[in-house]
């Protein structure tokens, strides 16, 4: 699925961070809407850009009319924030002109993919090693990013490379569960009509299953993993599905998992009340 074509390269920003930069126009005063938030009130969502390029000025100087600026603007995405400061400050830093600019926490609604790449771009920016990179995420992971980061084997929760698929892997099995959910609890009432109503189940079907971009067997997969789940004992079924399955495959592998560790958990207990 999705989540497996993601790679760790760490060199080049996803297109989707490309469009949500906010441009910075140097020295010319400014306003461009930053389209990472979505809708704004109005002096929301805005990036003056009015700060001078570091050639112009004294780099501590660059640094704290930065760090100034953005504390006493109005709240913004912390992607078109640290944009800004990608653009003014060069790379890489000598000085830590984040400390006063905490990451702010990765919540649901938002995409999560995009913040992944700009956290990424402050990581290497920042010259943060590679190994610190988990230590620094984990902190402001919330909701669904957290418990796919819980959820992933002790051994690999250092690695930032898995902690990013673990986390993706579960947005997109829960935006696709969300997708089956609407189409299974689609109601006849909720349509002015017959033809309404089979037009929105139609709908909502291919929101689910995307026969564009998937084959047979991938629909077929996927009608088999939601059978699947419905019949395991509910215990099991939601310890496989906060671990996001998008295939049968994974699925079986997810449920073997927790038999072994039901068995060795009870073997454990029993070697315990044996003294």
């Amino acid at each position: 699925m999705a989540a497996q074509q993601h790679t760790n390269n760490m060199a080049a920003p996803s297109k989707e961070i490309e469009d949500v930069r906010c441009p910075l126009q140097v020295p010319v005063k400014m306003e461009a809407p930053c389209q990472a938030g979505g809708s704004a009130k109005e002096g929301e969502g805005k990036c003056p850009a009015t700060i001078p390029s570091a050639a112009s000025e004294d780099f501590t100087r660059v640094a704290s009319r930065v760090k100034q600026e953005l504390a006493e603007e109005p709240a913004q995405s912390w992607e078109c924030q640290w944009q800004r400061v990608l653009e003014v400050m060069p790379a890489p830093f000598t000085t830590p002109v984040w400390d006063s600019l905490q990451l702010p926490p990765l919540t649901q609604g938002g995409s999560t993919e995009a913040y992944l790449a700009t956290f990424e771009r402050v990581a290497d920016a920042s010259q943060w090693p590679r190994e610190e990179w988990v230590t620094r995420l984990v902190p402001v992971l919330s909701g669904q990013a957290q418990q796919a980061y819980f959820s992933l084997d002790p051994k690999d929760k250092a690695d930032y490379g898995k902690v990013k698929v673990a986390i993706l892997r579960l947005d997109d099995y829960l935006a696709m569960e969300a997708h089956r959910q609407r189409f299974r609890h689609f109601c006849y009432r909720d349509a002015e009509g017959p033809r309404m109503a089979c037009q929105q189940l139609q709908e909502l079907c291919h929101h689910w299953l995307k026969p564009e971009s998937q084959s047979k067997e991938q629909i077929l997969d996927l009608l088999i993993l939601e059978q699947f789940l419905v019949i395991l004992p509910q215990e099991m079924q939601d310890w496989i599905r906060e671990r996001g399955p998008e295939t049968c495959d994974r699925a079986v592998a997810l449920a073997e998992e927790y038999l072994q560790e039901q068995q060795e958990t009870e073997k454990w207990a029993q070697q315990v009340r044996n003294g």
